[in-house]
């Protein structure tokens, strides 16, 4: 018996997921009158009758018709003098759809187009990466205390991906300017604010950066 939210289905699932055009589409809803409608899932209609029905040609109606049992929506049970056996089959009929969770949830995010500046929509991802400490002089930073900063200077180039913006202190956010990351670094270590060990591994993890290494977790 055909139900209300056998037609939801119908239009959240069955006509996406199956890729139904306009033509199909129509076609389903008129079977699905003369059938489901009338409690009966098997119906015996001919060529003439359904291009009558519709006002679509008979080409268009057998086009259609074998899409749609291709598709998996309707299936070619026989053929008569009288015309074709046809079963019109619902959502929940379907095997091959899927009417669960997974319609509901946003697509997957592409990281790589992903903008980790404007917002500070991704703060808490760029902690994580960081182990809440400023990425250029390992100073500990919370979420409140944290500043965003291009390595390379949006002078430079205009990159607000996870492989050019960090977390860093309120401090080197403020003196490092236009400067490059790798220069600031160089800076830091002239003045001895980084050790030879701790120069050598921020430019290491600069290189990880910009080769796309460090790719934070989206929450």
């Amino acid at each position: 018996m055909l139900e209300l939210d056998d037609i939801r289905q119908i239009e959240d699932f069955l006509f996406p997921q199956l890729k139904i055009d306009s033509w199909e589409r129509s076609l389903y809803y008129h079977l699905l009158r003369h059938s489901r409608l009338e409690q009966k899932d098997r119906i015996l209609l001919s060529i003439q009758g359904l291009a009558q029905g519709t006002g679509m040609g008979e080409s268009k109606i057998r086009d259609a018709i074998r899409s749609m049992d291709r598709k998996g929506c309707i299936q070619i049970e026989d053929r008569s003098r009288k015309g074709h056996f046809l079963r019109i089959l619902l959502p929940r009929e379907i095997a091959s759809l899927s009417l669960e969770a997974r319609n509901n949830q946003a697509p997957p995010l592409n990281i790589e187009t992903l903008d980790f500046f404007t917002g500070r929509k991704y703060l808490t991802s760029l902690l994580a990466r960081e182990n809440n400490r400023c990425f250029y002089c390992l100073r500990e930073v919370t979420a409140e205390s944290a500043a965003l900063d291009h390595v390379i200077p949006q002078a430079d180039v205009s990159d607000n991906s996870y492989r050019n913006v960090v977390v860093a202190c309120h401090h080197c956010n403020s003196i490092k300017q236009a400067t490059s990351g790798d220069e600031f670094l160089r800076i830091l270590y002239r003045k001895g604010l980084l050790s030879v060990m701790e120069f050598e591994d921020r430019n290491a993890a600069l290189e990880s950066l910009r080769s796309g290494r460090l790719v934070p977790i989206i929450q």
